[in-house]
């Protein structure tokens, strides 16, 4: 009887330290996967804004912004120029506000997480950033 005993103890312990293993990888595998969540969003966010700095640039001081946002496969609606990349979308908006020497354009580049980076566990229409677009042209 006494060795039933034993046994008995040591099973006990076996499943005592397989539920402390269970709980530290359940643990592990919450923090690489929140890690690589951020990796990826990181990375969006990196493409996003080298984006948006090329497109403000490619739009600065044009007479006619809205030309260049066609031949780069923006859709405009309502007012505002819009284009989905996959994990994100950016949305141009702005206008040219009439001064007494010239022009001031006002408007801004905003990235958003899109559809597809839903599916990814985060959520859709969650504002990355907001670049400002401002330039005066003078008459």
């Amino acid at each position: 009887m006494r060795k039933r005993n034993r046994s008995d103890y040591l099973l006990i312990e076996i499943l005592i330290a397989v539920f402390f293993l269970m709980i530290t990888l359940t643990v592990l595998v919450r923090i690489f996967s929140l890690t690589r969540n951020m990796a990826v969003r990181s990375q969006v966010e990196t493409e996003s804004l080298a984006e948006a700095q090329n497109i403000a640039e490619k739009m600065y001081g044009l007479e006619e912004p809205q030309k260049i946002l066609e031949e780069m496969g923006f859709i405009n609606s309502h007012g505002y120029w819009t284009r989905s990349n996959g994990d994100y979308s950016l949305m141009v908006s702005g206008n040219y506000l009439p001064q007494e020497a010239g022009e001031l354009f006002d408007g801004s580049i905003t990235a958003y997480v899109s559809e597809q980076a839903e599916n990814q566990g985060r959520q859709e229409g969650v504002e990355l950033f907001s670049l400002p677009l401002t330039w005066y042209r003078g008459v």
